[in-house]
């Protein structure tokens, strides 16, 4: 006679699973809330800047132009091979030399052909991985030939989803928010699977993933930001996603992240709570205030919702400026600052 198991009791781990109701949610945020806000931006974050707009691209062509003497002789004979190319299929055979001075030749020269390039650049994209041995010279075809797409339309939306299961996680992540940026929404459940697959991992893959959601306006994205920051997971991306996709659900952890958050990062958290605020009203804001605040003191939940609402939402936006348009000509700077720092650098 087969042996009855005992049953166990559900462990932290199940429980974890299972996730917090939200009172406790916000107890874990309250809890010891030591890691400071990413400094830099995901290479996802810094890809997408880059497509917002034709008035980006434009910009970044500029800045392109007036690069040193030094550096337009370093890339003379890769801008020189580019310009030579005759066909499509040469001009994407050289994507390997689009870095530098090559990228803006190479996509210059790439706006020259029209739907003819679809099929050949579905092609090289597929097949990535097995002409480039190095995961750096196979993610940067990826860049180049995915942003490419950004300024095809329906049929460059085509394209990335017919081969998204042929890129790896790195491609995946680029391909999401370009679909974002096309308004794909056929592509929503197939990014929605690639960010529950990569949420937990430690690469920044998740953060093309939340871009090219929260472009299409996909409600699941404000669940998936909550659940983060109640794992004080906090990255470089995170209350600038609040700012844009959060709902009510994210006031009561940004309440208490707040002030357990370095002080040079506490406006962030509230910021967000000030666009959230205008998103859900002051009915709605007044309402998780007093799930979350002390019964007995009503007085903080009139002061919280009337100091909110002292802010705009347009004042918001302007503070998460990178996150609500295309970049402009100071943005540069202050976007790459941190990676001046000792423990900078683009996250990947």
């Amino acid at each position: 006679m087969a042996k009855r198991r005992k049953r166990r009791p559900v462990g932290r781990r199940r429980q974890a699973e299972q996730g917090p109701g939200p009172r406790k949610a916000v107890e874990l945020v309250a809890g010891e809330y030591t890691r400071e806000v990413g400094r830099v931006p995901s290479a996802a974050t810094f890809f997408r800047f880059g497509l917002v707009n034709v008035e980006t691209r434009n910009l970044l062509g500029k800045v392109f132009s007036m690069v040193g003497p030094i550096v337009r002789v370093r890339d003379k004979d890769r801008v020189d091979q580019i310009m030579r190319a005759r066909t499509a299929q040469e001009v994407i055979d050289l994507v390997h030399l689009a870095g530098g001075l090559g990228e803006d030749a190479w996509h210059k020269r790439m706006s020259e052909f029209g739907p003819e390039v679809l099929p050949l650049i579905a092609e090289r994209l597929r097949t990535a991985r097995q002409a480039h041995r190095k995961r750096d010279e196979i993610d940067s075809v990826y860049e180049r030939l995915i942003a490419d797409l950004r300024w095809r339309g329906n049929a460059g939306a085509e394209v990335l989803m017919a081969c998204f299961d042929d890129l790896n996680d790195y491609g995946r992540s680029l391909a999401c928010v370009v679909l974002g940026l096309l308004g794909a929404r056929a592509g929503a459940d197939r990014m929605w699977a690639f960010y529950e697959k990569v949420a937990h991992t430690q690469g920044s893959h998740r953060i093309g993933a939340l871009w090219g959601l929260i472009d299409l306006k996909d409600e699941r994205v404000s669940e998936a930001l909550v659940g983060r920051l109640i794992k004080r997971d906090v990255f470089y991306e995170m209350f600038g996603f609040l700012s844009l996709a959060g709902n009510e659900r994210a006031v009561g952890p940004l309440l208490w992240a707040a002030p357990q958050v370095p002080q040079k990062d506490r406006s962030q958290p509230l910021m967000a709570l000030v666009s959230i605020a205008h998103r859900i009203g002051r009915d709605g804001l007044v309402a998780e205030l007093e799930k979350h605040l002390a019964p007995d003191r009503p007085q903080d939940v009139d002061l919280v919702a009337n100091e909110t609402f002292c802010i705009s939402a347009s004042e918001a936006e302007e503070y998460f400026g990178l996150f609500y348009r295309g970049l402009r000509p100071g943005d540069l700077s202050r976007m790459t600052e941190g990676m001046r720092r000792p423990t900078g650098g683009v996250r990947r």
